[in-house]
């Protein structure tokens, strides 16, 4: 082997992964030696970091008066208080009314005017129409006056055409 061993060939060797010419290389070459050294003495000082953590606060649970029957008096205090808050929540949920939202209006195709293709964009605009626009498309209007304009969302194609138009109230 003629090159040194890369990162992923290095993590592969710590866990116990490696082929016969890496490891022939890693004896022969000093420096990766001495990463996989480096590497395997870190991992060790973590193991047992861990080690002493978990040791430390198993011999402090086991230095409290009566751990098992705090504990499992604690575990039920913080189950039963859960549970009553999720009841509460719940309650409060399903007895508060829900807000009122004017119903949506759907989207009015515009007739005679092709649909767009799977692949179009589309994008809504807000804008004051005219009425007599939306007459000659054939859509229905009852208005009062028919020089005035509403406010509706209008489905754009990517070309420009008004492809569906949505009749927006006033607030």
């Amino acid at each position: 082997m003629n090159r040194h061993l890369s990162s992923a060939e290095i993590s592969d060797w710590v866990i116990g992964e490696r082929t016969p010419d890496q490891e022939r290389h890693a004896q022969e070459c000093a420096e990766c030696s001495a990463e996989i050294k480096r590497l395997e003495k870190v991992f060790s000082i973590f193991r047992e970091s861990g080690q002493r953590w978990a040791d430390h606060w198993h011999i402090y649970r086991d230095a409290l008066p009566d751990a098992g029957q705090r504990s499992s008096r604690w575990n039920w205090l913080s189950f039963a208080s859960s549970l009553a808050t999720l009841v509460m929540v719940g309650v409060l949920l399903l007895l508060s009314p829900a807000p009122h939202r004017p119903p949506e209006q759907a989207f009015v195709r515009v007739p005679y005017v092709v649909p767009p293709a799977p692949y179009e964009r589309t994008e809504v605009m807000r804008m004051e129409v005219p009425v007599t626009t939306l007459l000659a498309a054939g859509l229905e209007v009852h208005v009062p006056a028919v020089e005035g304009t509403v406010r509706a969302d209008v489905l754009v194609g990517q070309d420009g055409r008004a492809l569906a138009i949505r009749l927006v109230s006033k607030f």
